[in-house]
């Protein structure tokens, strides 16, 4: 070991601050009391398991951390995987949670197993919060995704510092200003190794090719633009946060709307009250053109009165004539 983990050297490392920070910052306070952590064994969340050991040493910090390590069965490395979170938990004296879960395939079937698991811990042990290890490059690479997707603002706000996760449980990214070098750098000063997945760094998976290709491009170019894109996503927020009001304020709910109260909005608010309504019909962002939005946002403004149509995927159109605005699920020409 290069320094034991209680080693004045990790427990000043930038990255303990940071989390301190962070949970600060989620949470509202650090009097946390029962805290799960999602732990994979990988640099990240070995990272954020040595950093809540050391944070909890701090004056006026109160965490009764507990790791939870889901199992999903869909590598052959996974049993080392658990027998390594096991083996740390133990050195760290941390109770550790080995939970079996059984997806199909990795993805959204994964990850929603994972989150059940994490929640029926957090429940049995009346913790309200639950931490994951995000960090910096997973947010911008969330960002990037949102671009390529055409999300409106909220995608492009990247990963949410803290969101509900059921039931009054609160997920928490604390360390999403941390970059990874940063989070291995932790687990380097106290002499303690990680796991790696390789389907982390799949290139036929969508993150596996911008970690290869895509990233490193960016951090060449602007080097820090993970940690610069990762403060901007709060600003971000924050924006869409107040747009969403706005459009709130006048779509509202509705199909339909009459087109005077819509021609002296200002463009990008005629933007997001029609998007908003193509997505409630049933459109994801990807399938929103963004040409064909354009143009049924302008006719709203351009004078014209006979009746118009914008088509958008299966079926799903913006209709305006001289008097209405209104979105139609099921338009059929003829």
């Amino acid at each position: 070991m290069n320094a034991p983990v209680d080693s004045i050297e990790v427990k000043r490392h930038s990255v303990v601050t940071s989390l301190h920070r962070g949970l600060e910052s989620a949470c509202g306070t650090t009097a946390i009391g029962p805290l799960v952590l999602a732990v994979s064994g990988g640099g990240d969340s070995t990272a954020l398991l040595l950093a809540t050991c050391r944070l909890r040493e701090r004056s006026g910090v109160d965490i009764e951390p507990q790791v939870v390590h889901v199992h999903h069965h869909l590598r052959a490395e996974a049993d080392d995987d658990a027998a390594h979170v096991r083996s740390l938990c133990d050195q760290l004296d941390i109770p550790c949670h080995v939970l079996d879960v059984h997806p199909r395939q990795g993805g959204a079937e994964a990850r929603a197993l994972r989150y059940e698991a994490l929640l029926d811990v957090a429940h049995r042990s009346s913790a309200k919060w639950i931490a994951t290890a995000h960090h910096a490059e997973d947010q911008l690479e969330t960002i990037i995704a949102a671009l390529g997707r055409g999300a409106g603002p909220g995608g492009l706000a990247g990963i949410a510092p803290c969101r509900e996760l059921g039931d009054g449980t609160m997920l928490v990214r604390p360390l999403l200003m941390e970059t990874r070098a940063n989070l291995q750098s932790l687990c380097e000063t106290a002499g303690v190794s990680w796991r790696s997945d390789p389907t982390n760094v799949d290139p036929t998976t969508l993150r596996g090719r911008l970690r290869r290709d895509i990233l490193p491009v960016l951090e060449e170019l602007w080097p820090g633009a993970a940690r610069r894109v990762a403060g901007n996503a709060d600003i971000v927020r924050a924006a869409s946060m107040a747009l969403d009001a706005g459009v709130d304020a006048i779509f509202g709910s509705a199909a339909e709307w009459p087109r005077a109260d819509l021609r002296d909005l200002q463009r990008g608010l005629r933007l997001a009250g029609l998007r908003r309504g193509l997505l409630r019909a049933g459109l994801v962002s990807d399938e929103i053109d963004g040409d064909t939005l354009a143009a049924a946002a302008e006719a709203v403004v351009d004078g014209a009165e006979h009746a118009r149509v914008f088509m958008f995927t299966g079926g799903v159109s913006v209709g305006i004539d001289a008097n209405r605005v209104w979105i139609d699920e099921e338009y059929e020409d003829g």
